[in-house]
């Protein structure tokens, strides 16, 4: 299963039917829309394809199929609700909420099916930022639906709804980003939760920062607080220097943020063969993501093809950062690195690293190339760094259309916000 490197954010709320999911879908739009920010809502199954009517037929006894005929009509939806609204609002920058995902193939399904069966068959799907589980007991459900004077569906009796929430307990250990909430409690305070929760996940400017320590000199001990410091503040990630990366995975071995391992600055000038090697010993050691100087002596004579071959091979390795050295380059050369960025199937466009002309200019003019890239790279996210030292500072950028922020500044920003 793929993360979600797309500008936008995908939330899924799950559970039995009648634990309230679709009520808390409607509360979290119209929360996230007062916040300025473009939601869409849906729900699996789908309307828009065959296979999701079918499988609501199916679910509302108008006929039938075998368990394993089902799960593959859901997926079969699946991949049709991703590539047809979910991927395009995503890239985009919309946040989109669905009513149900893979999560219900799982625990619905696993109790006629083999389970990781179900999982390798939904294998190639996009996993999604949060996940709220809506723990309702089955009695109280079954009422909440019996009041609509719907008719009963296939999944709902007592004892069989009570084997599907076990399955959802798995489901909450075996993914990330999983929340279990109590769905007995008022409508209120399940919301309440949810926001907290969103808050701190989304909202919160630390979970857009790649937590920075790429001194030459840095010590092992300044390695370990680094890592000690994105786990406190709770940071995207920490980004280090190749020679640190088994250090970082040891530190962080029991917490979600992420290793990025800065390759080949500040030039981009080693060989295709040396980068790669590099970046495969990255992968080796556990690095999560790359963050890649693109050749600009090559950008700059125009060798757009060598760029672009090197680029690919590098983006097949891990999830790569590509950085364009923006303040090397003209609007014309931004506009270009951006769009080869985008073809090499990068997850993201970075403006620079360390020695970059622009760290001696206004912030002004990396918001003007923020603007740029993410004209000529739609879809992809964008990353801020360099000089990026107050909150200000970290706002002008999310401001000009950075989804991230590469700073060895966090704390100090994180501090402005407590003030």
């Amino acid at each position: 299963m793929e993360d979600n490197f797309y500008p936008g954010k995908f939330i899924v709320i799950e559970g039995l039917n009648g634990c309230g999911k679709t009520t808390q879908t409607k509360l979290l739009k119209d929360f996230l829309t007062k916040r300025e920010m473009e939601v869409i809502t849906t729900k699996e199954p789908t309307l828009n394809s065959t296979a999701g009517r079918k499988a609501r037929d199916i679910l509302t006894k108008k006929c039938s199929a075998s368990p394993g005929g089902l799960q593959k009509l859901f997926t079969q939806d699946r991949k049709a609700h991703l590539k047809n609204l979910v991927i395009p609002a995503l890239k985009k920058g919309k946040t989109v909420i669905s009513d149900r995902y893979f999560f219900s193939t799982f625990a619905f399904g696993g109790l006629d099916l083999n389970m990781d069966w179900l999982i390798k068959l939904n294998n190639k799907f996009l996993l999604p930022d949060l996940v709220f589980f809506l723990k309702a007991k089955p009695k109280t459900c079954l009422e909440r639906i019996s009041c609509r004077g719907t008719e009963k569906r296939i999944f709902e009796k007592e004892k069989k709804m009570a084997r599907v929430w076990q399955n959802y307990a798995i489901l909450s250990q075996r993914f990330k980003n999983t929340y279990i909430l109590d769905g007995e409690q008022s409508i209120k305070k399940i919301s309440a939760d949810i926001i907290k929760i969103i808050n701190k996940k989304i909202m919160n400017i630390a979970a857009i920062i790649d937590h920075t320590n790429i001194e030459p000199k840095a010590t092992a001990k300044e390695i370990k607080k680094t890592c000690a410091e994105a786990v406190k503040y709770g940071f995207r990630s920490v980004c280090i220097n190749p020679n640190w990366v088994k250090m970082a995975k040891k530190e962080l071995a029991n917490s979600d943020v992420k290793i990025v391992v800065l390759i080949d600055p500040p030039m981009g000038l080693s060989s295709t063969r040396e980068r790669i090697k590099a970046c495969q010993k990255a992968k080796k050691e556990g690095a999560s993501e790359l963050d890649i100087v693109m050749n600009i002596v090559d950008l700059k004579y125009e060798r757009y093809g060598r760029i672009l071959k090197d680029l690919k091979k590098v983006c097949k390795i891990l999830p790569t950062k590509v950085i364009i050295g923006s303040g090397f380059l003209t609007d014309q050369e931004i506009t270009k690195a951006s769009e080869i960025v985008k073809k090499a199937k990068a997850i993201c466009v970075k403006t620079a690293t360390f020695k970059d002309p622009l760290e001696h200019r206004e912030l002004e003019e990396k918001a003007h190339h923020l603007k740029l890239m993410r004209k000529a790279a739609p879809g992809l996210l964008i990353k801020a760094a360099g000089k990026v030292a107050t909150l200000a500072d970290a706002r002008m950028m999310v401001k000009a259309g950075a989804d991230i922020i590469g700073t060895s500044s966090g704390i100090k920003i994180i501090k402005e916000i407590k003030k």
